[in-house]
């Protein structure tokens, strides 16, 4: 299964570092440090697939795509002797994506660092070499602790400021800015992750804060795993010796944290899954077997398909299960969503709507109707369509419905550029879901039954996530708007939440593409 593993570090003169250096090794490159005249030599490196310097969108900064004229112009523009003249992230890329995949992964979280922060972001990633563990592909993104500008760099960016400024300029904190920088890791991620058909997802947050008591791995960087493989002892292994003992003995008391385990990444599994979690923290084979015969015995499993085999008595498809929890999460769900859809106190004025249909001239029937639709009385409603349909229009003219009638419109995404998008294309104010989920938890954000929320790219949520937002609209007495692509998107995570719910509400169909200009075009996003 894909781990979550993200670090951030810095490149500091006070701890002997050079930035120049540290380009140089990750690149597997010759580049000389002008500032004291050595030169690092890694031209010999192994194991590097990728690199590459991303500049911010629309950046004129073309000096800056020169690695030794940049990190030179980095050591350049520090001049104290402690000074930190770079910051590394490294993280583990997912083993289930192929190197295609990989790479646009890397590319797409750089390119929202550098456009947040305004820096240059110097690209690399590394396969597993012979003496790696096989899974361990990663990547190392060395950012600049200054802004890239035309003719060099300019002012620290704002993960240098201190604190005291960050507040008074109202900008999160650096330690939030860490969390937020950890969360976007696990939503890109997650959205690759589902886009290349797998049904598993990463948590950014650590074991506590998820609710379970089961010891977390320890990531085994590069020179460790090449140490214990040539059988030498480590200290700081992938799992601690202790920490192992103590998850074994909880697992045995306490299965379900096994299965939790796995249905934060997935709802429906099988005994490979199972095993695949339980090796994650159990290393000792007795331990491990007493683990899994526990687990695989819990009263919280629940059998949905028994294993099927051919005449033969060959088994063709495991048996698959889930946990009593998920299923009544995804039940609480759909109980939810029916009550919601049977009510009736959200509608707007007909007339009103149809004025606004008819002022667009430019609308199709299919549009027309989707208006329509989410615009009627029912606390819950959804449209599907495929990209390019023009359900941003639709969304737009709708939201202005729902103003002139003094509802609130609100927007969320699982993502903070589909939040991005959806609010420029539409007008309706929006944020992660993530960020509504902290704001209910430190008990803001509260919305009632003037409120209607409009989610994006529906389809991307999993079933954990997208039951806690129907149900507190349900409980808030708010109203939902259900907004994907179910046929281009596999549900990140748990369950295939959206499609379940649209199976009972019903949807609005947008199939005709509007925003390629094209004929060819139209026919490649339907194909």
């Amino acid at each position: 299964m894909a781990i979550y593993h993200l670090t951030m570090k810095p490149v500091s003169r006070a701890q002997g570092k050079s930035a120049v250096a540290a380009a140089a090794y990750r690149s597997g490159q010759k580049i000389t440090n002008e500032r004291d005249g050595i030169t690092h030599d890694f031209t010999r490196k192994r194991g590097i697939v990728h690199e590459e310097i991303i500049l911010p969108e629309h950046s004129d900064a073309e000096w800056a795509k020169d690695r030794a004229q940049l990190w030179n112009a980095a050591e350049a523009a520090e001049k104290r002797k402690d000074a930190r003249i770079a910051r590394e992230i490294e993280v583990s890329l997912p083993h289930e994506l192929d190197d295609e995949q990989r790479l646009a992964l890397a590319r797409k979280f750089s390119h929202h660092i550098a456009d947040k922060y305004g820096v240059a972001v110097d690209l690399t990633i590394h396969r597993p070499d012979r003496d790696m563990d096989e899974r361990n592909h990663h990547a190392h993104i060395l950012v600049t602790t200054r802004k890239v500008e035309r003719d060099g760099l300019g002012d620290k960016s704002d993960l240098e400021l201190e604190n005291k400024k960050l507040i008074a300029l109202g900008l999160p904190t650096s330690h939030e800015q860490l969390r937020m920088i950890r969360e976007e890791w696990e939503l890109t991620v997650n959205r690759e992750l589902a886009l290349a058909g797998h049904d598993i997802q990463i948590d950014h947050r650590s074991h506590r804060d998820a609710g379970l008591e089961i010891e977390p791995t320890q990531h085994m960087g590069v020179h460790a795993t090449q140490m214990e493989r040539r059988g030498l002892h480590v200290a700081r292994s992938r799992l601690d010796r202790e920490a192992e003992r103590e998850n074994a003995r909880l697992i045995r008391e306490r299965p379900e944290q096994a299965l939790t385990v796995i249905t934060n990444e997935k709802s429906v599994f099988d005994r490979h899954d199972v095993a695949r979690a339980l090796h994650r923290y159990i290393g000792n084979p007795e331990d491990f077997q007493a683990a899994f015969a526990k687990a695989m015995s819990s009263p919280a499993l629940v059998e949905l398909q028994p294993e099927q085999q051919d005449e033969a008595g060959r088994t063709i498809q495991q048996a698959r299960y889930s946990t009593k929890e998920m299923i009544g999460i995804e039940q609480e769900m759909a109980d939810s969503a029916d009550r919601m859809h049977l009510a009736r106190n959200y509608d707007v004025n007909r007339k009103r709507i149809e004025r606004a249909i008819d002022s667009r001239s430019f609308l199709s029937d299919e549009q027309r109707e989707a208006v329509r639709h989410i615009t009627g009385p029912e606390r819950i409603s959804a449209v599907v369509g495929l990209a390019g349909a023009g359900k941003s229009t639709m969304l737009g003219i709708a939201r202005e419905a729902w103003e002139d009638e003094g509802y609130r419109v609100h927007g969320a995404a699982l993502a903070g550029k589909a939040a991005e998008g959806l609010e420029e294309s539409s007008g309706i104010k929006s944020r992660t879901l993530a960020s509504w989920e902290r704001g209910w938890d430190r008990g803001f954000d509260q919305i009632g039954p003037k409120d209607i929320f409009v989610i994006d790219e529906a389809g991307m949520v999993g079933s954990r996530q997208f039951s806690r937002f129907i149900t507190e609209a349900d409980r808030a007495g708010a109203k939902i708007v259900l907004v994907g692509d179910p046929e281009q998107l596999q549900p990140i995570g748990p369950g295939a939440a959206f499609r379940a719910v649209t199976e009972r509400i019903g949807f609005a169909e947008l199939g005709e593409i509007r925003r390629q200009k094209e004929g060819w075009q139209r026919d490649a996003s339907l194909a």
